[in-house]
């Protein structure tokens, strides 16, 4: 977009009218030039010529405008030089006082360069402003270190980040205005991917913003991604970012795993008949040794535990403060 600006080609936008000028500062001031040395000409040809003081002054507002948006304030030296040319003429070849209408032409060729300085100047302040404002955002886009792209309407990545480049194995070249984001899915999802495309575009609210997907890379291997997608406002491009989560989903796969094993070994070990002593209830393990039931959990499940007394047992162990508590309750 910023080399866009700066391309031999200006275009201005005025009520709706686009008017193309020439950039190339070398050819600027040889245009100038001649079109002074033309008005010269047409003032030499009415005043000397035709013997008229009525000058075709229209013409002036060409050089004058054209160098006004050019060079914005210095523009204002070739309002000058026509200006002292009309006048001077006046008094040259008709020897007498500058009319009135003399200063009204000098006063709207002075009024037009303004306004045309001034809007230059503004165009300039405004072409500045967009320059750094994407500086700007490509730098957050750069630096974001998450894949992202710009995509087209027509599904053409027109702007990729670095980690795009990583991500997917292609250069920035290779990626730009030459890879659509289709060739990224998987076959089997590429028409769910370009049905979300194209109705994001219609009815952004019937498809999810969020979704995940497999991503082929250069190498064909293929990663799950979780893509975020959303259109960019004012116009008929998306700006999509790519999170990995290849790593995140196997962690997962093999935590389910573990997970299951570990029911299937807990079950195995818990299951069938368990020796218990009747009265001390101690549990005879695999060795034939009685150990206490707590000690035979902790070895097959790696449980811990903590020990405290149950009011039942309470009562039974230890009766007289229970009866104390109780003649206490009474006497109140």
């Amino acid at each position: 977009m910023a080399g866009t600006l700066q391309e031999d080609l200006r275009t201005i936008q005025t009520g709706g009218v686009t008017l193309e000028l020439t950039g190339n500062k070398k050819y600027q001031v040889f245009i100038i030039a001649f079109l002074v040395v033309l008005a010269y000409l047409l003032a030499y040809y009415f005043q000397n010529i035709l013997k008229t003081s009525q000058i075709y002054t229209h013409f002036f507002y060409i050089p004058i405008i054209l160098s006004c948006i050019w060079w914005r304030r210095k523009g204002l030296y070739v309002t000058g030089a026509l200006l002292a040319m009309l006048l001077l003429g006046q008094l040259t070849y008709f020897h007498n006082a500058i009319r009135v209408d003399d200063w009204v032409r000098a006063l709207m060729l002075t009024i037009v360069s303004l306004l045309a300085v001034g809007l230059s100047e503004a165009l300039a302040g405004a072409k500045k402003q967009l320059a750094d404002s994407e500086i700007r955002y490509r730098k957050i886009f750069e630096t974001t270190g998450t894949a992202m792209a710009i995509v087209e309407e027509d599904t053409t990545i027109s702007l990729a980040n670095s980690e795009f480049e990583s991500l997917s194995g292609y250069s920035k070249e290779e990626i730009e205005n030459g890879k659509s984001c289709l060739d990224f899915v998987l076959e089997e999802e590429q028409e769910k991917i370009r049905a979300y495309h194209h109705t994001r575009r219609i009815a952004p609210e019937r498809v999810p913003n969020r979704y995940e997907f497999k991503f082929v890379t250069r190498n064909n291997d293929q990663r799950d991604i979780l893509a975020a997608v959303d259109m960019i406002p004012g116009t008929r491009q998306s700006v999509v970012s790519f999170s990995d989560i290849t790593e995140m989903k196997q962690t997962l796969k093999r935590q389910k795993e573990l997970q299951a094993q570990l029911s299937i070994a807990l079950a195995k070990v818990l299951s069938g008949f368990i020796p218990i002593c009747a009265s001390c209830k101690s549990i005879r393990n695999e060795e034939n040794r009685w150990i206490q039931i707590e000690s035979f959990l902790h070895e097959k499940t790696e449980a811990d535990f903590s020990h405290g007394i149950c009011p039942d047992c309470a009562k039974r162990l230890y009766p007289e403060f229970y009866s104390d508590e109780q003649g206490q309750g009474r006497s109140g």
